[in-house]
Formats: C-alpha cells, structure tokens, sequence
C-alpha cells in the first residue's frame, strides 16, 4: 500500500483532480466531501460536513502523510453576497482542522490551498511570495486570516504546514469562472460582453500542471517559510483571452466588447513570481492556448457550445 493523502472538498474541480493525481502517484486517498457519494473512483470516501462534523476519529485511525485541504467556498462574487457563509466555509471550517491534526495527527503535513487573492493589487508584478497581503472581497480576507492561523500553528507547534497561493486555474470540468462565463455566453448571445475593459491580466494556471505542482509541493522537504506561489509566471489580457477562446470557437474577434465595468473583489492585474516553485522542478506543460483548446472541447464534448 502507498501513502496515504486525505483530501477534504475531494468532490470539488481542485480536489477531484487531486485525487486522480494522487492515485495515478502511487498514493492511497481517503476523501471528504458533503456529498453521499464520490465523484472520483478508485479512493476511500467519508461523507461530511466539516462545519458541524470532527475529523477527529479519521486522522486518529489514518495517520496520514498529508492532509490537502481543499474544502471551502471558492468563489468572490458569492464571498461577496454571503460574506457569513464564506467565513463559515472557510475559516471556522480550517480552525477545526488546524485543532485536530495538532491534537491527534501532528505528524501529517498539511497543504493549505489559499488564493492570489490575498496580494490584492499588488504594488508590483511579478508578485514575489514575500509581498505585502492586502485583500480586496471577503474571500480574500478569509484566506489571509487562515494563513495567519496556519503560522500561527507553525510557531506553537512546530506543525509542517505549506500554503499554496494559486492563482487562475481552470480546465475541463471547472463550471465557473471566465472561460465558463464565455461558454455560456456564447451559446445563449453568440457574442461576448465581458467585464472590465480588457487590458486587465491574469496568470493561469491548467488543471494538470497545477496539479503536479501541489504534488511537488507535497513531496517536497520542510522547510520554514512553505510558502508558494503556484502559477505558471505568464502574464496575460483578458482581451488577449477571448481572442484565443474565439478562435478556438470558430467565431470573429469582433463579437468580443467589454462593458468597462469593475466587479467588487477582481484585481486588475496579477502575474507570479515562481521561483520557489520552479526550485521543485516545477516545468509549465500545458501553455494557455493549449489548455484553452482543451477546456473548449469539454465544453463541445458536454454540449455547452
């Protein structure tokens, strides 16, 4: 038997494709979600609902090499509406698990996924681990107040905690977001009005490399400051975006207009340093156009377009 992972939010688009990861790596995986069943075969599934339920019985009997903490909401706009609910999700939900892995499972590492979120607008780009935190949505606040408690955990106790800040991923099944949005929107319009005004820039991040990124941070050595930012160091336009998702859709550039509009909580522009994270023997394999290309076929595959 391999190691084994423990993965909470294992139904979500980050956690179902860890585990696959996980599994295909030799690992033996026992997921949490609130669901009744799995949406990944081939692992150990608890259902659960980590705002009212103690993982306490699970980390006593598993004893496991890493705990990915996957599990919260994950999106600004709803963090936004429902601030409450996020910080339940989010932050009360983390408390619970930073307290029992201290009381009954020190040994097991725990992988935080946080957001680029927290950088905010960032005085600069590209934007290195060390720079200042300063949220701009609920969402990003509550990440940035679980990393606070994730070092303060790491100074108490001496707990291997490592914190992902990931910035714009996206891949097939991913239901959400700007690559969904201009599905849906061109099934239901056959044009694109899109927010903002396109010279906006954001740094993605393909599904398959941001899992094998969290795998390498995962595998890693411990070390003091686990702090990483998890992209691929590229930046670019929205407007440079939708140009290559309308390619890949078989529709004219000019259907594209952006509507000047700012959304409470989107940063203007985002662009990692990945230094750390290439010091791990992170390497890029799937560039934008290519996973542009992919998630376009999804949506073809599953009727979207």
């Amino acid at each position: 038997m391999g190691k084994k992972v423990i993965i909470t939010g294992v139904n979500g688009f980050i956690g179902s494709h860890l585990a696959g990861k996980c599994l295909q790596s030799g690992y033996d995986v026992l997921g949490i979600d609130l669901a009744e069943k799995s949406k990944v075969a081939g692992i150990a599934y608890s259902q659960m609902d980590l705002s009212r339920d103690s993982i306490e019985s699970i980390l006593k009997k598993e004893r496991a090499y890493a705990l990915l903490h996957c599990a919260g909401m994950a999106a600004v706009k709803d963090s936004v509406e429902r601030p409450e609910d996020d910080f339940v999700s989010n932050v009360l939900v983390s408390r619970k698990v930073l307290y029992a892995l201290k009381d009954f499972s020190r040994e097991t590492a725990l992988l935080f996924l946080s957001s680029a979120g927290v950088y905010g607008n960032p005085a600069k780009n590209p934007i290195e681990e060390s720079h200042e935190k300063r949220p701009i949505s609920p969402y990003a606040l509550h990440k940035s107040l679980i990393e606070e408690m994730c070092s303060f955990f790491v100074r108490q106790y001496g707990m291997d905690i490592r914190i992902l800040r990931i910035f714009s991923a996206y891949g097939a099944g991913l239901r959400k977001q700007i690559f969904w949005d201009m599905g849906q929107k061109v099934q239901r319009d056959g044009k694109l009005e899109l927010y903002g005004t396109g010279a906006e820039t954001r740094d993605f991040i393909y599904i398959d490399d941001l899992t094998n990124a969290i795998r390498l941070i995962m595998e890693a050595e411990k070390v003091e400051h686990a702090v990483y930012n998890v992209a691929n160091g590229v930046e670019i336009s929205i407007r440079n975006i939708a140009g290559i998702f309308c390619k890949e859709c078989g529709l004219p550039e000019g259907v594209v207009s952006f509507n000047q509009y700012k959304r409470t909580g989107d940063p203007v522009n985002w662009c990692a340093d990945i230094a750390r994270l290439r010091q791990l023997g992170y390497r890029m394999e799937i560039d934008i156009r290519a996973g542009v290309a992919k998630y376009v076929e999804w949506l073809k595959q599953t009727g979207v377009i």
